[in-house]
């Protein structure tokens, strides 16, 4: 499992880390950012207005692994004022959920626009980079579609990019959703190596 967790790792994290200017913006988020919460098999987002559960063989990763994959302190990460820790980082990961079975697994991150892009980017702008830094990473290849879709995690909308990933012998569909909050890019990042069809994860969300 750890094998796939650092691969899925070193893709998303070069989704959440595109941006390379200092440029800042003077947009503020509609609402509070916060941390969602994990209750059984129920993984609660407020901030994006969804619900995910979990199916039995699937774990989520604990705080203490989530610090450890962004390189934060585990007392950050828990702060009481979630804001403030992204306020003072480029991207930080909410949640973590890995298929025991499948590796297929989702990860659910936000991007501070202020500090990595302009905080006027645009979706497409950002796909467009995501292209751009993709196609710098030497053995692996992703391909993306000509167009996304728009669909709904639970109430809120987001921009669906499903991209296939080569890596070595290593093939796996990846769906980007994004979904732009004030200065915020929100991520949900899904891998899915085998076992599972899009329609089938999204299913998972409401």
């Amino acid at each position: 499992m750890k094998k796939w967790l650092s691969l899925t790792l070193a893709i998303v994290m070069a989704v959440l880390l595109i941006g390379c200017n200092d440029e800042q913006g003077d947009g503020n988020g509609k609402k509070e950012l916060s941390r969602g919460k994990i209750e059984e098999s129920v993984y609660t987002n407020e901030y994006l207005g969804f619900k995910f559960t979990k199916p039995e063989s699937w774990v989520y990763s604990t705080d203490e692994e989530i610090a450890e994959a962004v390189n934060l302190s585990v007392d950050l990460l828990l702060g009481e004022n979630f804001e403030d820790t992204l306020a003072n980082n480029t991207t930080v990961y909410d949640m973590m959920v890995i298929d025991t079975l499948t590796r297929t697994n989702i990860n659910v991150g936000y991007e501070n626009l202020s500090k990595s892009f302009s905080s006027n980017i645009t979706i497409n702008q950002y796909i467009e980079a995501l292209k751009s830094q993709f196609a710098n990473i030497s053995g692996m290849t992703v391909t993306f579609p000509d167009t996304y879709e728009t669909v709904k995690l639970g109430d809120v909308e987001f921009a669906r990019i499903v991209c296939t990933t080569k890596i070595q012998a290593t093939s796996m569909k990846q769906v980007y959703y994004l979904h732009k909050e004030g200065t915020y890019m929100c991520n949900v990042i899904v891998t899915i190596p085998s076992g599972y069809t899009v329609e089938q994860i999204e299913a998972m969300f409401e």
